[in-house]
């Protein structure tokens, strides 16, 4: 199961091989992994969600009543990308009646959705685990929100209770985000060196693998190596002189993991200026992964706290990508309004 969980991660979107280790990750994952009955794969395919794999077809009703309302804890995982938790279905509040009644009436006692991640960096399904008693499952749903927050291989036996199935499935996780993380950093750096968009950065670093007989990971890290020599983590922070009511911050270079101490702060001490706005200036960052966003949302989270606001600018197309796939760009009152908009910025 990891590695197919690692060669999901490395595959195109659109590959045929991508339904083939689905289906093996479903199987696999209702086999191997403790407090799992049934397993489900959910993915969107021309206008809706469906079932493209499935442990047993007695889970099938489950999805279906999500697909159905458009509601449920596969529908918010694919549209969030994030793991959801159901630790007792029981207690699902009448938002997801059609997921509690066809789940109870399987004895369904707890529910895990996983969003799974081809090269293309968003999700291409969402992996559904369904079980009967709730403690395995609360365990592992714990593991899963630790992997997806440090997005790489946990520490062995990490919520895992000694069960090999359960170590299988995070450490699979956790070297298939490894991967995503590395993939769309080059994606980026390749969209800041020749202007392009995601798409067709995503579309040059396949090529190039391709011709050079890689891994797609292993091109992308050599697109790393090649374009950014040393720890390839530079960033700056550039703080204008307070004008008015709001003070303008720009960040340029790579804000990435590791997040230096020194570029913490110094956002941070942004916050001491006695301004109810800051305006963030992003156009310059050739590549923000999770823990920089991270960065950004607890520098909002200490500004609302404190009545003011941290507005997002102007972004690159790296950022823009990010925001997108984290729905993040709300909380940044991004994109401006066009008649705040910067030349070049685009208000869409």
């Amino acid at each position: 199961m990891a590695d197919d969980l690692v060669s999901l991660a490395e595959a195109s979107d659109d590959d045929t091989v991508v339904d083939v280790l689905l289906a093996r990750i479903a199987t696999t994952a209702a086999e191997v992994v403790a407090g799992v009955d049934y397993a489900s794969i959910t993915a969107w395919r021309g206008a809706g969600y469906t079932t493209v794999a499935a442990s047993s077809d007695l889970v099938r009703a489950v999805d279906d009543a999500q697909y159905a309302e458009a509601a449920g804890p596969c529908v918010q995982a694919e549209q969030t990308a994030a793991p959801v938790a159901v630790p007792d279905v029981a207690a699902v509040t009448m938002s997801w009646p059609g997921f509690r009644e066809q789940a109870t009436r399987l004895g369904l006692r707890a529910t895990v959705s996983v969003p799974l991640f081809a090269g293309g960096g968003s999700p291409v399904a969402v992996l559904n685990l369904y079980g009967r008693e709730s403690e395995a499952l609360v365990a592992l749903a714990a593991g899963v929100r630790h992997v997806f927050a440090v997005e790489r291989i946990p520490t062995q036996g990490s919520a895992t209770d000694g069960n090999a199935g359960s170590w299988q499935l995070l450490n699979g996780l956790g070297s298939a985000l490894q991967l995503r993380v590395n993939i769309q950093r080059a994606v980026g750096m390749l969209m800041a060196e020749t202007g392009c968009d995601a798409e067709h950065g995503h579309r040059m670093l396949r090529t190039w693998a391709a011709k050079a007989e890689l891994p797609l990971s292993a091109a992308a890290l050599r697109v790393i190596e090649d374009m950014a020599p040393g720890n390839g983590t530079d960033v700056r922070v550039t703080v204008a002189p307070l004008a008015g009511n709001v003070v303008s911050v720009a960040v340029s270079g790579e804000l990435a993991r590791p997040v230096g101490a020194a570029v913490a702060g110094r956002l941070t001490e942004v916050l001491d200026k006695p301004a109810p706005a800051v305006e963030l200036d992003l156009s310059g960052l050739r590549f923000c992964d999770i823990a920089g966003l991270r960065l950004l949302l607890e520098l909002r989270e200490r500004a609302v706290a404190d009545g003011r606001q941290v507005r997002v600018v102007k972004a690159s197309d790296a950022v823009r990508t990010l925001m997108r796939l984290t729905d993040t760009a709300a909380l940044f009152g991004y994109p401006p309004a066009p008649e705040s908009a910067a030349d070049g910025d685009p208000a869409g």
